[in-house]
Order: C-alpha cells, then structure tokens, then sequence
C-alpha cells in the first residue's frame, strides 16, 4: 500500500477522501492549522491528524504528500517535503512564479522523487481523448484552440478563507492563475507552447489585487491559434469550456471536468470513443507510478507549463503588447 498524507483540508478534504477510495492507497494522516478542522476530517476519514508538517513527515509509513494548500505555499511545503523522502503532488497551479516552481523541480530531481501537479480535468475521459486524437493527428492539421469561463465570484469569497486569493503573493493572479487553471492546462496539452503571447487583464467588479477578467491571444508554431478568456465577474458559472478545430474535425467540450463533449467530422466520433482513458484521477496515477513505473500525466515539467504561460500573459499585459514566449 502506498501511504498518503494530505495537507491543507480546504480542497484537500475531497482528495483526502479520494485517497480512502482508491485500491492501493492508504490515507495514513491528515494535516491543517486548524486544530478542530485536522481533528474533525481525521475521525471522518480513520486516519492520525496533526497540525504540524514536521510530525506527519517524521512517519515512515507515508511515501507521498499531497499540498492542497494555498498556492505560494505549494513550493516551500513540497520542497520540505522532498527533502525528507517524500514523493509531492501540489493542487493547480504548481506555485505562482516558475522561479519557485524551479525549487520543486530541483529537490524532486535531487532525490529522485515524484512531482506532479493533480490537474483532475487531464484524467476526464473525453478530455484524454481530444489530447490523444490531436497527437495521432485524427483532427487534421490543428486550427484553432480556445479555451473560456465566465464564473461569479463574490467580494466575500475574497475576503475569507484567509484572504489569501486574489493576491499576488499566495495566488500568483486572478482570474486566470486560479479559476482558469484548469482550462490553461488543457490548452497546453492540446496545442503545445505558444510562439508569441498578448494578453490584457482587468480589474471591474472586485476589490482585489489581481484580475477578475483576463484574456489572451496565442500563436503556435504549428501555425494555429489560441485563444483564452476567463472572468469572475459573470452573474451566475453557467461554464467552463474547451474548444478545438483542425482540418479534418473539431471537439467542443462544453464542460471540461464533466465531459460533455460535441464532436464535428465525418467519423469522428467514432475515433475518439475508440481511445480508452486507464486513469480516474491524480491517487490512481501515483499508484500506478509507484507499482508499475508508469510517467505521471502531470509531472512537475509539465506542470510549470502553466505557470510560465500565465508570466508570459502577465508580462504581455503589463506591456501592453505582444510578447514572444519565455519559459521563465
């Protein structure tokens, strides 16, 4: 059994309890700051709980540490972490500058550990798919690539949970770095690294730090384009959607971490349905990686992929003009 300890209990508790279903994992503890909550989720999941990094680290039946914590913490509790033999999976995004995503990547190399980051839209079945049909080139020659959302936050949504989002410092941006990771992430893996990057981010509706209504235009060196918009400001979340077209067939994903998916070219369909998808979620991966040798979908690489593009969207903005991509 591979042993699993979760830290931060906010969006950690759902993978606290995916850990418990899934065969070979073992939830062995729990971790937050706050003592009722670490308390409250150990009896609920039957696992030890405790409020200090360090004690759960010490156990030498935990191999991996999952950080669902704010995201500027993800790198100093992952590099803690691996620095004591620990493989690390953080929640989206990876950290909120590639320059700490680096430390990550570093420790994890230097003991010969696993890193991933647990974006679950990548373990969805007809996302699989679409990113499987684009690499056997099923598609065509790829067109265009878009990803969009238009969800509503509220002021107080800001202001609780320790202030933390909406921050530079502990959310790495808006909009885009927090709701719209997701969606970031499956372009990437759809279409590949950009060539040149334009964005404009804006602030209408909240008191915050960072945007709650960005946009981007993307340039492939295949040739395609991309597009990404992502907004807080919406009266209700009636979406979160995925698109991609190339010269012989287009997906919509209508609801990318559900699947509803819309198929467009004579045969089509038929292909994608044919792709079998062998993962359900991040626990499932890393006990496959761990048993069978298998590569992570998202491993820390890959993962600062999203972090430098986000950068790159920042910096165009900030500019006010096109930049040609850097990975940081």
């Amino acid at each position: 059994m591979i042993g699993f300890v979760v830290v931060g209990l906010g969006m950690g508790r759902n993978r606290a309890r995916q850990v418990v279903e899934t065969a070979g994992a073992e939830l062995r503890v729990v971790v937050d700051l706050n003592e009722n909550l670490a308390r409250q989720v150990g009896e609920e999941m039957g696992c030890s709980w405790c409020t200090a990094l360090e004690d759960a680290l010490g156990q030498s039946d935990v191999d991996v540490v999952l950080v669902m914590t704010p995201s500027g913490l993800h790198a100093s509790i992952g590099v803690e972490a691996l620095n004591a033999g620990k493989h690390v999976i953080t929640t989206k995004p990876m950290d909120v500058s590639t320059k700490a995503c680096d430390e990550l990547i570093a420790a994890a190399d230097a003991g010969g550990l696993l890193l991933g980051v647990d974006y679950q839209s990548r373990y969805v079945d007809n996302n699989y798919r679409v990113a499987e049909a684009l690499k056997q080139g099923l598609l065509g020659k790829p067109i265009l690539g878009e990803v969009r959302f238009k969800w509503f936050r509220s002021q107080e949504y800001f202001e609780h949970g320790g202030g933390w989002r909406g921050t530079w410092a502990m959310d790495g941006g808006g909009s885009l770095a927090n709701q719209g990771s997701h969606l970031i992430d499956l372009l990437l893996w759809f279409m590949g690294v950009p060539k040149t990057v334009y964005g404009e981010t804006a602030i209408v509706n909240h008191d915050i730090e960072t945007e709650d209504i960005g946009q981007a235009i993307l340039n492939f060196a295949s040739g395609a384009k991309g597009g990404i918009l992502g907004t807080t400001t919406f009266p209700a979340s009636p979406y979160f959607s995925a698109e991609v077209h190339g010269s012989e067939g287009g997906v919509l994903l209508d609801a990318v971490l559900s699947g509803e998916m819309r198929v467009f070219g004579d045969g089509l369909e038929e292909k994608l349905l044919a792709i079998d998808n062998s993962l359900t979620n991040v626990v499932e991966d890393v006990v496959s990686a761990l048993e069978n040798g298998t590569a992570l979908r998202v491993d820390g690489r890959e993962g600062r992929r999203t972090v430098a593009l986000l950068e790159n969207i920042y910096r165009s903005a900030r500019e006010g003009k096109v930049v040609d991509y850097h990975d940081g």
